[in-house]
């Protein structure tokens, strides 16, 4: 399997066993290739929308993806349009100043996330999940 992160958290280097891609520009620009991947051939892991109010308003953002032999991914591309909604509704607060925490978090919750994967991936197949895929944490 070939999984992918997408991110605009620019303290985000290389993760193993992912493929990392760049988003220039704040949370529509990350909404905008993850609708792309979305529509060509990758499906969402992880959510695009995070589980409080002050972490949805943040402008930093990496989620993971899976290439899929599917076109389209509708439940990814319906999560997508419901965390642009909640974003519309809520704002993005974005200042230099809270720039920095915002993007720990994020990458706290990214290695969380792909820990999760990996802890899940062994579990149902019994073996490692994908050879070269760590936890993260020597990235963080």
């Amino acid at each position: 399997m070939e999984y992918l992160i997408l991110t605009n958290n620019g303290s985000i280097g290389q993760w193993p066993g992912f493929a990392v891609v760049r988003v220039q520009g704040g949370l529509d620009a990350v909404y905008r290739v993850l609708s792309e991947h979305l529509q060509n051939g990758y499906e969402l892991i992880s959510t695009p929308i995070p589980a409080n109010v002050p972490l949805i308003r943040s402008p930093v953002r990496s989620i993971i993806l899976r290439k899929t032999t599917r076109k389209y991914d509708a439940r990814g591309l319906i999560a997508l349009e419901k965390a642009q909604e909640r974003t519309d509704v809520l704002g993005i607060i974005d200042e230099e100043r809270t720039r920095s925490d915002l993007e720990l978090i994020d990458k706290n919750q990214l290695g969380r996330t792909v820990r999760q994967l990996t802890e899940l991936t062994e579990a149902m197949f019994n073996f490692p999940a994908v050879s070269g895929i760590t936890t993260g944490q020597e990235a963080l």
